[in-house]
């Protein structure tokens, strides 16, 4: 049965070897001439394509010479760079000679990219966060072309290189936001072992209005720079870094400094009352002076403080006077004030409004109303007039109040939303707020 099976296999393969093998072998072809099918072009895969790309500078390098400020300028006269190409332009060029070039560049300036545009900016423009890309065909001198140069030139500096660059980081450092790139990149060119200029550059940052960028790198200062950060430079931020019980004397400093935001202030005037049962001497003298300081959020806390100890002779209170600014300046610390009460705590609004009360006419502003329901001519606003009693009477919108006493016009005090007009008059001996008007403005209203 074996043999006979195997016998049996054996015909069969031969049989189908006969018959020309499988079907699957056998293949008729489409085309009825013997010319070979032209095969269509395929498109360059830029990924698979290991092919250098075409230079764009034709220098030769091997004869090139800088030995000069002047050498180097001309050198990149003759790379030429464009917002279209620089990038690609300046990958030719030779590593030796990078450093002499990016030393040129930065030393002939001109990086504010945004400067033009902002001072041109019309009113009710939208903010500016970003920088601005330079044009296609912006050359040599544009600013926001000179500005990516700018980055390109620190990354090839050397530690030896920062002397003599170091007044261009300098006017880097500078420029004021939207930019936040080069300014940082100019702080890291120079080395965490060069604390001077570090925090050098970075009191400059501060003053430029680049504040968060100062403060975030405040990480690699010892404890005397933190020191010299917060008197000498005025940067807010080392006092969050430093303690009031550790760095009381930089803290007493803080509460006086004119220079120094009023929010730190303020925060430092809670941090050293805190740690106090009873207020010592030095601390209370701060106190007292803080009372007068130019900032109303400023005095405003210091009188609080003071008043939260026992002393209420520095509350707001409507002052012996008959000039407005003495007026105004009053009432900006009583906005102040109030801000930091507690909800059931009484207005001190009372003492500055005649016996009759207050009156207090407001104008509503609807951008999508068409209906002048008023008769004031304008479908838009919505005009009211109340008179609130003198012991009924309270702060306004007092956040706001508080922001746009900071923009004051005599006595008309505008914020973003609202415009505050005090109507002042001689009553007696003194003046007294006897109307307070509150418009609110159209989205985006022009200034006057």
């Amino acid at each position: 049965m074996r043999s006979r099976s195997r016998f049996t296999i054996a015909a069969a393969i031969a049989a189908l070897a006969a018959c020309g093998g499988t079907p699957q072998a056998t293949r008729v072809s489409a085309h009825t001439d013997d010319k070979p099918r032209a095969e269509t072009p395929r498109a360059v895969d830029r990924d698979l394509d290991t092919r250098p790309p075409p230079k764009l500078l034709s220098i030769d390098w091997s004869t090139t010479r800088v030995v000069s400020e002047a050498d180097a300028l001309a050198l990149w006269k003759t790379i030429a760079p464009t917002g279209r190409d620089w990038d690609d332009r300046l990958q030719e060029v030779p590593h030796d000679f990078a450093r002499p070039l990016a030393i040129a560049l930065l030393r002939t300036g001109n990086f504010d990219c945004m400067a033009a545009k902002l001072k041109s900016r019309p009113a009710c423009s939208p903010p500016v966060f970003d920088v601005d890309k330079p044009d296609p065909d912006a050359g040599l001198g544009d600013p926001c072309l000179r500005r990516l140069l700018a980055l390109w030139s620190i990354e090839q500096l050397e530690p030896d290189d920062v002397p003599s660059v170091l007044d261009a980081l300098r006017a880097i450092a500078a420029i004021p936001p939207p930019e936040s790139e080069l300014t940082a990149s100019a702080l890291r060119a120079i080395p965490e072992s060069d604390s001077a200029r570090r925090l050098e550059l970075l009191s400059i940052m501060w003053r430029a209005g680049q504040r968060e960028l100062a403060n975030t790198n405040l990480g690699t200062f010892d404890e005397p720079q933190l020191i010299e950060a917060a008197t000498k430079h005025h940067i807010d931020g080392a006092l969050e870094v430093l303690s009031a019980s550790a760095h009381r004397a930089t803290y007493l400093a803080a509460v006086g400094d004119d220079q120094m935001t009023a929010k730190a202030r303020a925060m430092a005037i809670s941090e050293l009352v805190a740690q106090e049962d009873k207020l010592t001497p030095d601390l209370k003298a701060t106190l007292v002076k803080a009372t007068a300081a130019k900032d109303c959020s400023v005095a405003a806390a210091a009188a609080r403080a003071l008043a939260q100890r026992g002393d209420k002779r520095y509350l707001p209170k409507r002052p012996r006077t008959k000039s407005p600014d003495v007026m105004m300046r009053a009432l900006c610390v009583l906005a102040s004030y109030e801000q930091l009460q507690q909800a059931d705590e009484p207005s001190l609004l009372a003492s500055y409004v005649p016996a009759k009360g207050l009156e207090r006419l407001g104008v509503a502003y609807d951008a999508l109303s068409d209906v002048d329901t008023d008769g004031d001519g304008d479908p838009h606003t919505t005009r009211t007039a109340d008179l609130v009693p003198r012991d009924q009477v309270v702060v306004p919108e007092i956040d706001d109040l508080v922001r746009a006493m900071r923009h004051c016009k005599g006595t008309v005090c505008t914020s973003d939303d609202r415009e505050f007009r005090f109507g002042l008059k001689a009553i007696g001996a003194d003046l007294q707020l006897y109307r307070l008007e509150i418009v609110e403005r159209p989205p985006c209203a022009p200034p006057k």
